[in-house]
């Protein structure tokens, strides 16, 4: 092969394909082809590819051998002593590489049994600087694991500097599909932890990452470049398990997107047989793995057009992203027919089908970020009018809170006058009989009314008005029933702000409930600090407590509740969410226990 200065010059690097000399089964050297006349055992092939596809004249070779290629390579009178380097693709499955009868490279050990090879596959770089414009490759090949023996990358010859340049490429290109991969799968198993009802994100991330795998196990064989010493055996494995196990989790993906469009029985057949060739892949040994080569590829193109029937099905039915996905699976397909016809070496390219898997993978990952996107913004806008009907609900409670505490109001307002009218008939009773006395509860009259008209319009009041208008109230009841009622206070600090005509509204109760003829009754209010959870409350105990009470249970006098639920109101308008009230009958008598929190 004669290589001209404009080819070195006009190229990054010049492709050695086409005709080289061909020796089964012989390991010759430079200096064996020297003394010897070989030229009975010649034969040509074309590289790239493999000497089992060789059938001439009824010449046929295993694969399962050992051979010799060499090629008379010319460079150009000024290439002399300048720096050049050859690009080595890997050998199925070893090979050694002698420039001008110095060994330059080599991937594992050549040998001519299976005992004595060791497989290994790293595509390399060697520099050299030609002494001569004659060049001679020799170039050693053993294989007894494959079922093809030979290149099938080009070899390839340039300037140092194009080389490197072009090895730092498609390293970079690599190191890029497999960072961009990466990412997309833990982004999206990200996603699938915070929303684990969607599966589809599931399947997409394991899709993502088995498509890295099989990147990181082939091309520049980037799992080589950071494990040297990583077994063969195993990185065959993983190679094909990656490639078998690519399309069950591209199908789980497809039907989670589209259930509607999925026949369940194809579906479930073409995952039966991926997973039944991954199991087969792990389990066999790796001269048996290429066996299951030329079926997979043949269930890989049925499964492309399955899946393209389902993506035209979800078009027609204009399915969300189903556009889109149409065509980045075209481009997938198309990179993965050439990918096979280049395993097939039907066709001199390149593998393109983790360039497509990433373009789809783009393509994918930008409609479900649209999609989650959308999702997204109608969680914003539901969280917004849910906001917004929190404040409503929360207006509407407290308009009926004021409501049902006006009604209240007027409640006590429309009692009021028989209130008034039972205290002015005693008043004039005792005035005929005792004026002492009836000018006494006119006091107590005036006193109780006077507060009332002053706390009734406040929110909070001191707890003393409060105790005051209480005593004002027993004083005048007092007096009308002819009666001694005791009451009694403890732990009260009268500067404390409490909602107003609270222990008033339940000494009013019990008048109403506990009163009775034989009835002695006393009232009692305490009070206490208490702490709870690093918490604290200020703890009120309003007590009736009836001397006489009757052991026979009567039956309660009628009443409409409206005392307790005035001072539930009250204690809701002041202390929101921050209170508790219990009550209920006691052994002689009636308890209301109100906690207020404090902090």
């Amino acid at each position: 092969m004669v290589l001209t200065e404009s080819m070195l010059n006009d190229q990054t690097s010049v492709k050695l394909d086409g005709e080289w000399e061909f020796y089964y089964q012989k390991l010759i050297t430079s200096e064996d082809f020297k003394t010897l006349n070989p030229i009975q055992e010649k034969d040509t092939i074309l590289l790239p590819g493999f000497w089992n596809d060789i059938k001439r004249e009824g010449k046929t070779y295993s694969p399962q051998s050992y051979s010799t290629f060499r090629l008379h390579l010319t460079l150009p009178k000024t290439s002399i002593k300048n720096q050049f380097s050859f690009y080595i693709p890997h050998a199925f499955t070893t090979y050694r590489m002698y420039l001008d009868g110095s060994l330059i490279s080599e991937n594992g050990i050549v040998g001519t049994t299976a005992k004595e090879t060791k497989e290994y596959w790293l595509p390399k770089i060697v520099f050299f600087t030609p002494s001569n414009e004659n060049l001679e490759i020799i170039i050693h090949v053993a294989n007894y694991k494959s079922l093809n023996a030979g290149f099938r990358q080009s070899i390839e010859i340039g300037t140092q500097e194009s080389m490197v340049q072009t090895k730092q490429i498609r390293l970079a290109l690599d190191i890029f599909l497999i960072a961009s991969l990466f990412v997309i799968s833990l982004y999206h198993f990200t996603l699938f932890l915070l929303r684990k009802n969607d599966l589809s994100l599931l399947y997409f991330s394991m899709y993502s990452f088995v498509s890295m795998i099989y990147k990181f196990t082939s091309g520049e064989f980037f799992l080589l470049i950071l494990y040297p010493d990583f077994e063969w055996r195993w990185l065959i494995k993983i190679f094909f398990v990656s490639v078998y196990l690519t399309f069950p989790f591209l199908l789980s993906f497809i039907r989670n997107l589209f259930p509607k469009e999925i026949d369940k029985k194809l579906y479930y057949t073409f995952q039966s047989i991926f997973f039944s060739l991954t199991f087969f892949v792990l389990l066999s040994e790796s001269t048996w793995i290429e066996e299951t080569l030329l079926p997979a590829e043949i269930v890989m193109l049925f499964c492309c057009i399955y899946i393209f029937w389902i993506l035209t099905k979800a078009v027609i039915n204009k399915r969300d992203s189903a556009a889109g996905f149409i065509f980045g699976f075209l481009f997938l397909f198309l990179t993965i027919v050439n990918d096979i016809l280049f395993e097939k070496n039907v066709i001199k390219t390149e593998i393109y089908g983790p360039l497509g898997n990433f373009v789809l993978f783009f393509s994918q990952s930008f409609f479900l970020s649209k999609k989650h996107s959308k999702l997204y913004l109608t969680v914003e806008k539901q969280k917004e009018e849910l906001e917004q009907s929190v404040v409503l609900k929360d207006k509407i409670y407290h308009t009926n809170i004021h409501s049902k505490r006006m009604e209240l109001e007027l409640y006590k307002k429309s009692i009021q006058p028989h209130f008034l009218m039972n205290s002015l008939s005693a008043i004039r009773y005792w005035v005929s009989e005792s004026p002492e006395k009836s000018a006494s509860i006119l006091d107590s009259l005036v006193g109780e009314l006077r507060i009332i008209l002053k706390v009734a319009s406040k929110q909070l009041i001191p707890i003393g008005d409060e105790i005051d208008l209480c005593r004002y109230h027993i004083g005048v009841m007092k007096m009308r029933m002819e009666k001694e009622y005791k009451f009694k206070t403890y732990g009260i600090d009268e500067s404390e702000l409490i909602p107003p005509l609270i222990f008033h509204t339940l000494i009013e109760n019990a008048f109403t409930h506990e009163d009775s003829p034989q009835a002695k009754l006393s009232f009692g209010i305490f009070k206490k600090n208490i702490q709870k959870h690093e918490k604290l409350f200020s703890s009120y105990c309003f007590i009736v407590y009836n001397q006489h009470k009757e052991k026979e249970n009567k039956p309660p006098k009628s009443g409409s509740g409206t005392g307790l639920e005035y001072v539930r109101l009250r204690l809701e308008e002041s202390y929101s969410g921050k209170w508790s009230l219990t009550h209920g009958k006691s052994k002689h008598g009636y308890r209301v226990l109100i906690q207020i929190q404090k902090n």
